[in-house]
């Protein structure tokens, strides 16, 4: 049955949704069923976001909690720096290496599903300006998936909540908190009329996130989060709004021990609703699926050919000079791999 794919990567680990096409006629008036997640892991539902070359010569994802001496992670945050990463023996452009990553959930999920999805949808972070977003999408038409649907954080988060019934559709104006591995993300989004959503503004703090945060007694954890909610207030503020005139702050990321605190410093703050999604590691992932459905109303085909080797996207790039040439000299000959015919897409501008 056709099916939307979502994709959420993160710091630590990959996610992704499913969204399938109803059956027998529309639900929900939208022609597709409930987005819900697959398991991307052999034993875990999720797959570590850190990648590592194969004997063979293939990437793949690192186990989840490991982390291979040769493999490399935080690509999603380099896209747009102008030095290459180091991977392999050789040098890529990290947009490069987050297609690759979206490659293997796209081939991964196509093999569970025995069938291509119809549509493909990837989170990014909400602040990523045309730079950023043209790299991706250089990256991605490298990668065989020319049609993938990008797709803000804030938005999926947004998606996800409306669709369960937690946010409205057409009227009010939201606060997105958002608490990933290594970041804390903040939005404000307001929802024109059904299916189409206005981000006002988006900001996000780099030093703040769910790794940080794991093990700290409640004292430090409050004092940790704290600098988030006042980024979500300043950020309400710089739209000319006060905190009453939010509808709902909804929240995506924050689970286990750190929701009471997120909960009670956000209600300390705004006199509005804030909405917890009960599975919220999967919140972003699941609000990509339900953002990249097509009208039901448009004819379905297959988004992507292969499957493909994910290797084979990775256009090397020259290593930077000369510091970075002499280490690389120093780690001797890199790996077979397969040939790349590619040419490769520098990282030019944010």
């Amino acid at each position: 049955m056709s099916y939307v794919l979502g994709i959420d990567i993160g710091v630590g680990t990959v996610r992704a949704a499913i969204c399938r096409r109803a059956a027998g006629g529309e639900l929900g008036g939208s022609g597709w069923g409930p987005a819900l997640p697959v398991s991307l892991g052999a034993r875990t539902p999720v797959v570590a976001s850190a990648l590592r070359m194969t004997a063979e010569g293939t990437v793949v994802p690192t186990e989840v909690g490991q982390h291979a001496a040769d493999a490399v992670g935080g690509y999603l945050n380099r896209v747009g720096d102008a030095l290459p990463m180091h991977f392999a023996g050789g040098y890529f452009p990290a947009h490069g290496l987050t297609a690759a990553m979206a490659r293997w959930v796209v081939d991964r999920v196509w093999e569970i599903m025995d069938e291509p999805p119809v549509r493909i949808a990837v989170a990014h972070p909400s602040s990523w300006g045309d730079g950023r977003l043209g790299l991706l999408r250089a990256g991605l038409d490298e990668a065989d998936l020319p049609g993938t649907v990008l797709v803000t954080r804030a938005r999926a988060v947004v998606e996800c909540h409306q669709a369960a019934g937690r946010a409205s559709t057409t009227d009010g104006l939201f606060a997105v908190y958002r608490l990933g591995g290594s970041t804390a993300e903040v939005a404000l989004m307001a929802p024109e009329q059904p299916g189409r959503l206005e981000l006002l503004a988006s900001a996000e703090l780099n030093d703040v996130g769910g790794f940080e945060v794991d093990g700290m007694t409640d004292a430090e954890a409050r004092a940790a989060i704290r600098p988030t909610v006042e980024l979500t207030a300043a950020l309400v503020r710089s739209r000319g709004y006060g905190p009453g005139d939010l509808s709902a702050i909804l929240v995506g990321g924050a689970d286990g021990a750190v929701t009471p605190v997120v909960s009670e410093l956000l209600a300390a703050v705004f006199p509005v609703p804030v909405v917890f999604d009960p599975r919220p590691r999967m919140t972003v992932a699941i609000g990509a699926a339900l953002a990249g459905r097509p009208p039901v109303n448009r004819p379905l085909q297959a988004a992507v050919v292969g499957p493909t080797d994910a290797f084979a996207v990775l256009s090397p790039v020259a290593p930077p000079e000369p510091e970075v040439a002499r280490t690389r000299g120093a780690a001797g000959a890199p790996p077979p791999r397969p040939p790349v015919t590619r040419v490769a897409v520098r990282a030019e501008s944010r």
